[in-house]
């Protein structure tokens, strides 16, 4: 996976404050890291470094509970042989998973066809739409584009002079305001975005199109009457352009998951067969119990061997915890689909209605 301070940068600006967002404050820089912007192998290291400090730290705080507790060479055993066994379901688990999304890969040939038509026909109907002539191959330069579009087009709706009165020149203000500032961020972050990686996937998550489809459908039916068929006609494509922005966020979380999917089972895999050898080694080795009886600071090569031990024996569940961590944390901060606003800091109509 790429590691680059612009994965899901854009993502963390729209996820402020609120009990559903992330501070972006310098106390929380290694919540940031761990969440989104670190290498997930990294990611994993860090997690089996705390766990290897810890155990020592405990070692040093409780040095002769300890050693008696890493003295009872069975129940040592029986822990090394727990971790043996869940490293290899653990594996058999994910690569279950991952023959699953491989299986949807192997359809029939239509059913192939099917699904390049339709990402085609979606294509051309930007086009069509007047967008572009040819849009663009990569995600994050179709995203570019989209958004632009419905900028243009919110800018073009504040131009117009028509006589719906002051709430509606209000409310029109509201829109193209919120969407000249998500614009500029997205933009802002797909700028720093290398071509082919996971971050042209992620970048345009947080832009709010949701908030903005229910703002255009709301000003489209309550000033009805009274809009020029000009400004009609403009609200109703910046509405169509939104909703085909929906569907490309979509599409490009699904790519992105089915990615982090493959890099999870390649790393796991990588990782396990040399773990599930070291553990046996262990076994061996506390079987044999050959240990010096010497100590340096309160610590001797037992506890030394056992703290170490344990913390490569959690290589396996420290890459799935760093990958899902990330994965479910996209998921959790990016809910939203169609017109449903999710966001408690984002106020509609209704909201002061009650």
């Amino acid at each position: 996976m790429v590691d680059g301070e612009s994965l899901l940068r854009s993502a963390r600006r729209r996820f402020g404050t609120s009990e559903r967002r992330i501070d972006r404050s310098s106390e929380n820089r290694i919540k940031e890291w761990v969440l989104f912007d670190g290498n997930r192998e990294r990611v994993a290291t860090g997690l089996l470094a705390a766990v290897f400090v810890l155990l020592l730290v405990m070692g040093g705080l409780w040095p002769i509970e300890y050693q008696e507790l890493l003295s009872e060479t069975t129940m040592v055993q029986t822990v090394f042989d727990t971790l043996l066994s869940g490293t290899i379901l653990l594996v058999s688990i994910v690569v279950s998973i991952a023959a699953v999304g491989i299986s949807q890969e192997l359809t029939s040939l239509g059913d192939q066809s099917e699904r390049v038509d339709t990402t085609i026909d979606f294509q051309a109907e930007i086009e069509d739409h007047g967008i572009v002539d040819v849009s663009p191959a990569r995600p994050g330069k179709f995203t570019a584009v989209v958004l632009r579009s419905i900028k243009q087009r919110a800018h073009e709706l504040q131009e117009l002079d028509g006589n719906a009165g002051a709430e509606y020149r209000h409310e029109v203000d509201r829109l193209q305001s919120d969407i000249r500032k998500n614009t500029e961020e997205v933009l802002t972050t797909l700028s720093r975005v290398p071509n082919g990686s996971t971050d042209e996937l992620l970048t345009g998550l947080n832009y709010d199109s949701s908030w903005q489809l229910h703002q255009s459908r709301r000003i489209l039916t309550k000033y009805d009457d009274r809009l020029t068929a000009e400004e009609r006609a403009v609200i109703e494509d910046i509405m169509d352009t939104l909703h085909k922005l929906m569907v490309c966020r979509e599409y490009f979380k699904t790519l992105y998951y089915k990615l982090e999917l493959s890099d999870l089972t390649t790393t796991l895999l990588t990782v396990s067969l040399p773990i599930i050898v070291f553990i046996t080694y262990v076994l061996l080795a506390l079987d044999s119990g050959l240990f010096p009886d010497v100590s340096l600071f309160g610590y001797t090569p037992l506890t030394v061997f056992i703290s170490f031990a344990y913390t490569i024996a959690l290589a396996p569940y420290a890459v799935l915890t760093s990958y899902v961590l990330r994965a479910a944390t996209v998921t959790k901060l990016t809910p939203e689909e169609g017109p449903f606003v999710l966001d408690a800091d984002r106020e509609t109509a209704y909201d002061r209605e009650e």
